[in-house]
Order: C-alpha cells, then structure tokens, then sequence
C-alpha cells in the first residue's frame, strides 16, 4: 500500500461519504491501479479478496486449539491441544495421586 498523506479536501469527503481511514488502506492495498495518480476496487478484485479471506477464515477455524512448539529457529512440533494433556512448555504432566 502506498504510503499517503491525507489533505483536508480529502478528509473533508471522506467524511461526508463515510469512508473511513481503514478504507482508504484497504482499497489502496487489493485494489486495480488505473492510472499512474488512481486505484479502483472493481468487482474483480472484491471476489478475489472476499474469497481469499473465506479461504483463510476456514483455515483459522481449522487449526484452532493448535499448538506449536518452536525451540531457536526450529518448529519442534505441532499438535491438536485439548488443554488438558500438557503443560504450557509443552511437556505431558504426571499426575499426582
């Protein structure tokens, strides 16, 4: 996303028009540029965002409750965590009778 300044003709009707500071953000990131001095979110590139977002939701829900061990630099393992089996450095408890 291009780094911008707003003026205040811009704030001014961003307001009026209830865009907001995330918006302009948003469009200038995924959007089509059309001119060397313009962006336009076309249908196209909405689809594409709404389903590559679709896409990482599904992933999220996925992996929730996933654990991964990292030691340094190196993944050590990774699991499904029930919260129950292991400790948080990620070592099983005994249990104590």
């Amino acid at each position: 996303m291009p780094d911008v300044r707003f003026t205040h003709h811009a704030e001014a009707r961003m307001r009026q028009r209830g865009f907001r500071n995330a918006d302009i953000g948003l469009v200038l990131s995924v959007a089509t540029r059309v001119a060397d001095d313009a962006f336009f979110l076309s249908d196209k590139d909405a689809a594409r965002e709404i389903e590559r977002r679709r896409r990482e939701i599904q992933q999220l829900e996925r992996l929730r409750g996933t654990k991964v061990i990292v030691e340094g630099e190196s993944l050590v393992t990774i699991y499904h965590y029930n919260g129950k089996a292991a400790s948080a450095d990620g070592r099983k408890r005994r249990s104590v009778s």
